[in-house]
């Protein structure tokens, strides 16, 4: 067992003793953090990850002794000859640990309880199944995966959970037994359910849309009950609903980010992200987490809707990018689920839609009006879901398309001002130039309208992204080339375009339409020198160049500080909420 965790504050009457004390609370942090980095790689490279690290002696002995019996449960089923030597010598060199000893975890002995098996890990937790001898009954035990490495904080928030969920009632929340710590560590029991999650039936195509609906209003009406009794889960989704073997009940499972609302003791503040990207409500992926209300848990039982109607969560990166995930909830409204399948009813559509509205004001008020709505349309009844009005609809229309909504306004205003300034004789008399932006406007919205097709056809393929603002700098090239184009205000569109190519949270994306759009204002400086033989008109190339080239480095610095903030603070989130825990067996 490891040694628990140092307190800073500790004192003893020998000289130096304090240095001491808080010299191992930093060793211990260090310890904790990088045991984390280290669980974020494949079990096979965690040792040779830790190896490579630079540590001092005494950190890397501790920190592999960790890694090793973290691993020691998944190494169960592999051969020791399938590790390398380095590894054997890693392991044997750690702590007199021997090879076999550490490659099978030890179950952990807790009085009144046999532990029968580990069933289940995350990233902050471990699941056994164990038998309770008094009453005789068979029960799940929870336990922190760090141990004694677990901060203040994570346990806290561990004993939270049994709280939560202890006080809560209804048919669908698994009961906790009891809590209670062996050596230090804490521990959960709670009612041991033979299921599988709904995450995982989904992904069988187990269940009708019909079942999973059905299983989804009687989770509505148990979150409803633990709204009534001031308690906001914040991390519901599909893989936290245990569906029963046997009886095909849900369970509502995992309480350890909910916040109670009759207390002051959240166990956030402000600036925290708590939850699970892709089911996580806009307040929280703004980092309201401590400002939550019941409109966040309305938020993800409308996402698990979208999930059994679609077939996934509502917002979803590529590649997983937090960053760009985080970036989507906050900004753009889901996609409708009849924009991807129109076979879905218009109830079921409306009903998801009003759970998931970016304002909580706009949402159903509380889960239990989400599961009336879900009833009635399951029985044939009429809903009860608000209508939006002509501007929400257009406003949610420009949100779901927001590249052609930013194109076909900027494209407005700016042709709106050649109109006018052609009546009024302040543009170049260039009759080319005039007809060239009466071409280039069209093709323009045409361009976005395509490639806004085509970029929610491929789920926001990066390709689709540099394929459109290819299109819109040939356009803009297009004008400058024209006649006296580059001394016309619509050059400022350029400008336009690189800026706004931060919106879409790709650096490498606003270093291409930088470069592109300094390229084409290159060109121009060549022609003017080489072709038109214009030295003067060849100087307006340079500053519109050296200005471009500010403005892209400006986004550029900006979206990389903005990537790194949002990957901070996804490194401090517990590391469940990424993972979650998956209760399935394989």
């Amino acid at each position: 067992m490891m040694a628990e965790r140092p307190s800073e504050g500790d004192e003893t009457g020998h000289d130096g003793a304090p240095q001491r004390r808080i010299e191992a609370v930093r060793d211990y942090e260090r310890i904790q953090q990088l045991f984390w980095q280290a669980v974020e790689h494949p079990p096979e490279e965690r040792v040779n990850w830790v190896n490579r690290q630079s540590l001092p002696p005494e950190i890397a002995r501790r920190l592999l002794a960790a890694v090793i019996a973290d691993l020691g449960a998944d190494a169960e089923t592999q051969d020791p000859d399938d590790h390398d030597a380095a590894l054997a010598e890693t392991i044997s060199a750690t702590s007199g640990m021997p090879l076999h000893g550490s490659r099978a975890r030890r179950l952990p002995e807790i009085q009144n309880y046999e532990i029968l098996e580990e069933i289940d890990r995350g990233g902050m937790g471990i699941v056994y199944k164990a038998r309770q001898f008094r009453p005789d009954r068979l029960v799940a035990i929870k336990m922190m995966r760090m141990g004694a490495f677990s901060s203040a904080q994570d346990v806290e928030r561990f004993l939270h959970e049994a709280n939560a969920a202890s006080q809560l009632a209804h048919a669908a929340v698994v009961p906790v037994y009891e809590v209670g710590d062996v050596h230090g560590e804490p521990f959960i029991v709670m009612k041991f359910i033979q299921g599988v999650t709904l995450e995982k039936l989904l992904q069988r195509n187990a269940l009708t849309t019909t079942e999973a609906i059905k299983k989804l209003r009687v989770v509505a009406n148990a979150i409803a009950d633990a709204h009534d009794h001031g308690i906001i889960h914040r991390d519901l989704k599909p893989s936290n609903i245990l569906i029963d073997e046997k009886t095909g009940q849900p369970w509502v499972m995992d309480f350890g980010l909910a916040k109670s609302l009759q207390t002051d003791s959240n166990l956030t503040s402000a600036g925290d992200i708590m939850g699970t990207p892709g089911y996580m409500a806009p307040e929280i992926a703004t980092g309201q987490s401590s400002t939550a209300s019941p409109a966040a848990d309305v938020y993800g039982l409308g996402a698990i809707l979208y999930r059994i109607l679609t077939g996934r969560p509502p917002i979803e990166v590529a590649g997983g990018d937090f960053a760009r995930t985080i970036q989507l909830i906050r900004e753009h409204d889901v996609i409708s689920p009849r924009e991807r399948d129109r076979r879905i009813p218009h109830d079921l559509n409306a009903i998801c839609i009003q759970s998931l509205e970016t304002d909580p004001a706009l949402r159903y008020p509380n889960a239990g009006e989400f599961a009336a709505d879900l009833r009635r349309c399951l029985e044939g009844e009429s809903i009860h879901v608000r209508q939006s009005g002509i501007f929400r609809r257009v406003q949610r229309w420009a949100r779901y398309r927001p590249g052609l909504a930013v194109t076909i306004c900027v494209l407005v205003v700016f042709y709106t001002y050649h109109v006018i300034a052609n009546l009024t004789g302040m543009l170049p008399g260039d009759e080319s130039f005039k007809r060239t932006v009466n071409y280039v406007v069209p093709l323009a919205i045409l361009n976005a309208a395509i490639w806004q097709w085509w970029l929610q056809r491929t789920d926001g393929a990066a390709w689709t992204l540099y394929a459109w603002a290819t299109g819109e700098v040939l356009l803009l090239t297009a004008v400058i080339f024209s006649g006296d184009g580059a001394r016309s205000g619509l050059t400022s569109a350029m400008f336009v375009l690189v800026a706004a190519s931060s919106l879409r949270c790709r650096p490498l994306l606003i270093g291409y339409i930088t470069v592109l759009s300094m390229l084409s204002y290159g060109l121009l400086w060549v022609d003017s020198i080489i072709v038109r033989h214009q030295p003067v008109a060849a100087l307006t190339a340079i500053p519109m160049m050296l200005a471009l080239a500010l403005i892209g480095l400006i986004q550029f610095i900006a979206m990389n500080r903005s990537s790194a903030s949002l990957e901070a603070n996804r490194d401090g989130m517990p590391r469940k909420n990424n993972a979650g825990l998956d209760r399935d067996k394989n």
